[in-house]
């Protein structure tokens, strides 16, 4: 029976470790993540490299960034279809002394709300100051035409027989 060596250690630690998988390293970069608005894949080969001494592959970074991304914001797909359940669900409990008008068009097959989109808005304010929205639009850029085509929507919606105001935002 060996009580005490006395020789060198001759094994090596192997950085690349392959338990380091994208799911893992998507776990681990979720908090930095969610508080990060731009977090890039070189900061998470160093996050890894500083923090638990091991080296993956960019694309496995890549990958990881995909996943974490995913789960603090969510799928954009998944998301959007999900509001043709929200339109048959306010249309199912609205009462008759609660109107509520939905009209939703399918978008432009080129706009992809992942890939960007302008959302356009209007709101109302009541008399306690508290705004709610009215109505919102995705269009691909922001542009007359496409403020044109939402406001006359809106107005359908609203009616033209009262004055309304309008205010923007938009600092020209």
């Amino acid at each position: 029976m060996m009580k005490t060596w006395h020789g060198t250690h001759s094994c090596t630690r192997d950085p690349n470790n392959k338990t380091a998988t994208a799911k893992w390293v998507a776990q681990s970069i979720l908090n930095t993540m969610s508080t990060s608005d731009h977090m890039k894949v070189n900061d998470i080969l160093t996050h890894v490299r500083k923090n638990f001494s091991v080296n993956i592959s960019f694309w496995r970074a890549w990958k990881a960034k995909q996943m974490a991304k995913e789960i603090v914001e969510g799928n954009a797909a998944r998301q959007y279809n999900l509001l043709w359940r929200y339109s048959a669900e306010l249309r199912r409990v609205s009462d008759d002394g609660n109107t509520c008008k939905i009209t939703m068009e399918r978008p432009h097959p080129t706009l992809q709300p992942r890939y960007g989109g302008q959302l356009l808005i209007a709101v109302g304010r009541d008399p306690n100051d508290q705004y709610f929205p009215l109505a919102f639009g995705v269009v691909e850029t922001e542009t007359k035409e496409s403020w044109r085509w939402f406001l006359t929507l809106l107005l359908e919606d609203i009616g033209q027989e009262k004055r309304w105001v309008f205010i923007s935002d938009q600092q020209k």
